[in-house]
Formats: C-alpha cells, structure tokens, sequence
C-alpha cells in the first residue's frame, strides 16, 4: 500500500514547543484565580554583610527600611544611604566587619540589633547562607515574613575570641553567669572570668577554638554544654552568622534568643 498520503505519526517539526517555565507557572496562577482562592504567597527578603562596612536590604519595603534606619544608627552611626542595583544599602562610619583578635563588640551589637529590628517587623531568620565565592564573603542572610510578629524575644550575642575567650554580650543575667562558670570551671578548664555590666568574658586554659586531635572532641562538647545551659535559662539558638571580613581564623557569632516573660517551666520558642 501506498503510505504516502498519510500523516506522519512523527511531526515534531510542526509542533508547538512546550511552555518555559514562567508560562506555565502563570497559567497555574490563573487557573487557581478562576477558581475563587487566591494562592498562599510567602514573602522572602535577605541582608548581605558587605565589604568592610555596608548592608544591603533586599525586598524589604520603604517603612521597613526607615525602622532599620533609625534602629541600626542608633547602635552604629550610619554615614551614607543610597539605592544599589535594587537593593537599599547603608554605608557605617568605619569598620564593622573588619576582623580583631580579641573581637568587636559593638560589632556584634549591630548584628543582634539587626536581627532583633527585623524580628520585631514580623521578618524571622530562615538561614545564613555562604553564596559568595569572594576571598572575604560574609553570610547573607534569608528572611520570612511572619503576620502577626512572634512574641518579643531578649537577645544575646556570642563570640569565639583570640583562641581561648567566650564573651556574652550584653551581659547575661546572674543565675546563667553562675550556671556557666561552675560547669565551665569543673569540666572545661575555665581560667577565669569577668562580668561587666555590658558583657561576660569567659577564658579557658589551652586554646580550645584552635584544638587539635582529640582536644576538637573536647570543643565540640563544650559548645554542646554552651547551648544546654542556654537552654535551660530559656534561651534557643536563633541564628550563627559569619559577619567578618576574614577568610580564616574567624568564627562564626552565635545569637540566642529568649522569650520575654519566660520563667523556668514555660515552653522555649524555637524558630
């Protein structure tokens, strides 16, 4: 039989390619739309720590920005505030993410102040993330918006310094002061300690943040009992940040959280 009358099975070239990703996704939306239901939107925004003295803002809105303004100046004078590739970013007067051996303080301050201003905007930290391949990158950070905000939280921020200090900052209250340096004394070799009314420094024998062989084990149990205790006084784990411009020798600066209010017995809120 003749078969040259009939339609290839095989057309391919004739037809329509399939729809890019943005199409169909669009025509999902409004098929949902049809429907009567609008679909559920998260909403993401990110903070990148940037060179040695810069923030940019992604995503966040004009009055979000304004309370970052006024919150993060406060802590850290802002010199210059301009727009940068759709981003909002402010310049500091000198250096906050530059590297010390013994740490910044006041550095740490301006991340907790950060995150605690954006917490209070209903913005919760969703991770830290190293994105850049830069000799000196930081984290950039990767919020969600939460309506209505969480419960207020009291903050600390803590720092692995020189190779053998951990500092608390602002100073913790007295009952975890005490829980922290009689367990460090009896099982991590603390050599001593000091609480001012802005920080607690605590210093270890040896140098336990540049450990070796099994002394690691060691570290990593210390930092175990850390959280612990932590926990104990109500306080969770809310972020680890790498905001130094340092491509080694710099650790990561912890920040925990505590509800307000809380008293032995009430729930912890993890985020």
């Amino acid at each position: 039989m003749n078969d040259k009358g009939k339609p290839s099975v095989d057309s391919t070239a004739d037809a329509a390619p399939p729809p890019s990703f943005l199409e169909a996704t669009s025509s999902a939306a409004g098929t949902s739309a049809l429907g009567g239901s609008s679909p559920f939107q998260t909403r993401l925004a990110c903070v990148s720590l940037n060179m040695t003295d810069r923030i940019r803002f992604i995503n966040f809105s004009a009055e979000e920005i304004k309370a970052l303004r006024i919150g993060l100046d406060s802590t850290w004078r802002i010199q210059e505030e301009r727009k940068y590739g759709g981003a909002d970013e402010f310049k500091f007067k000198e250096y906050p993410w530059v590297a010390r051996n013994n740490g910044n303080d006041q550095s740490r301050r301006l991340v907790k102040k950060l995150l605690e201003t954006l917490y209070d905007l209903g913005w919760v930290l969703q991770a830290a993330i190293d994105i850049s391949k830069k000799y000196v990158d930081k984290d950039t950070l990767i919020f969600r918006y939460q309506n209505p905000p969480p419960p207020p939280c009291e903050w600390l921020s803590i720092s692995f310094d020189w190779t053998d200090k951990l500092k608390i900052v602002d100073a913790p209250p007295l009952d975890l002061t005490q829980a922290l340096v009689d367990r460090f004394r009896s099982n991590y070799g603390l050599k001593s300690h000091e609480l001012e009314s802005d920080r607690l420094k605590l210093k270890f024998h040896g140098q336990p943040w540049q450990a070796g062989g099994e002394e690691t084990v060691q570290t990593r149990m210390l930092l175990l009992t850390l959280l612990e205790i932590l926990e104990r006084f109500g306080y969770s784990l809310y972020a680890s940040i790498d905001q130094v411009s340092r491509s080694e020798g710099e650790a990561d600066v912890l920040v925990v959280t505590r509800q307000k209010g809380w008293a032995p017995g009430m729930p912890i809120w993890h985020r």
